[in-house]
């Protein structure tokens, strides 16, 4: 029975997906998680000595610390993986995935070290709503890797990939429960705990994180945590946004100046930046 004053966060959540999969607790579904969707299985994983590095919001005292959100960093063997989650995925949202993968392989280039000594890198992104839709293949897993402009051969596969986990089109596809790879991505893409529950049900790992998610959310701490860092993201946005409407704004008043110059229309959309639509509709008004 779920209760109105039971708090719901879903693990599609960028900052809930970190603290939930970095969490030693865990370990045990961060495991299955990724024999799922690598190639390595659970066995070899349980064997090896996995380091998780991911410093918790619940350790920090300053919402503006750059490494606040930092990245899920998984270390064993020859292999780093980083683990990120989207609730949009556009252009710059994959930018941002290419740039924090060379990031995470570069700091490994000390002078005079061997690149063969050099671990892979693997990017998993949990991402939604993928804008463009023809950003990614419209399948439910995509790989992105490095390749040459003629003749799209891969280079340095075994070096750099780009997972995304596409939640959104776990969700569209018709369920089959037998499949887990859908199953775990609708449950981690759940919006509401009813449907999670539902997700979880009979699968006892999927189970046991549910019951830990909501133990987790619904703890006092963490809601005010989780509440301040909430305010200080639209704290953010709402600056963001104000700069972007005082350019927009700026580039309105030198159209118009422009227009009264006489220049060219395609002259004053290449120095301002708006669309011949804006444009002319300035130009009418």
């Amino acid at each position: 029975m779920i209760t109105k004053e039971q708090e719901f966060l879903s693990l599609s959540d960028d900052l809930m997906f970190k603290e939930t999969f970095a969490h030693p607790d865990n370990r045990d579904k961060l495991i299955y998680f990724l024999s799922c969707f690598t190639e390595f299985n659970k066995e070899y994983l349980e064997r090896t000595n996995i380091k998780v590095e991911y410093e918790s919001i619940l350790t920090k005292s300053k919402r503006n610390d750059k490494n606040l959100r930092g990245d899920v960093i998984i270390k064993f063997d020859k292999y780093i993986i980083n683990l990120e989650a989207y609730s949009t995925f556009d252009k710059d949202s994959l930018n941002k995935s290419i740039s924090y993968i060379m990031r995470i392989f570069s700091t490994q280039l000390d002078r005079g070290k061997d690149y063969n000594t050099l671990e892979s890198v693997i990017q998993i992104n949990i991402v939604d709503d993928v804008t463009p839709k023809d950003l990614i293949e419209n399948i439910m897993e995509n790989e992105i890797v490095l390749t040459s402009r003629n003749n799209k051969q891969e280079i340095l596969s075994n070096m750099f990939e780009i997972k995304c986990l596409r939640l959104d089109r776990a969700r569209e596809m018709v369920y089959d429960k037998n499949n887990i790879q859908q199953r775990w991505l609708r449950f981690i893409g759940a919006r509401s705990l009813e449907e999670r529950r539902e997700i979880a049900k009979g699968d006892e790992l999927l189970m046991e994180l549910d019951t830990w998610c909501q133990d987790y959310v619904n703890d006092e701490q963490t809601k005010k945590i989780f509440g301040e860092w909430a305010n200080y993201i639209a704290e953010k946005k709402g600056i963001r946004k104000g700069i972007e409407q005082g350019a927009q704004e700026k580039a309105i008043d030198i159209a118009k100046n422009m227009f009264k110059h006489n220049m060219d229309i395609k002259d004053i959309q290449e120095i301002t930046g708006l669309s011949i639509e804006e444009l002319k509709e300035i130009q009418n008004n």
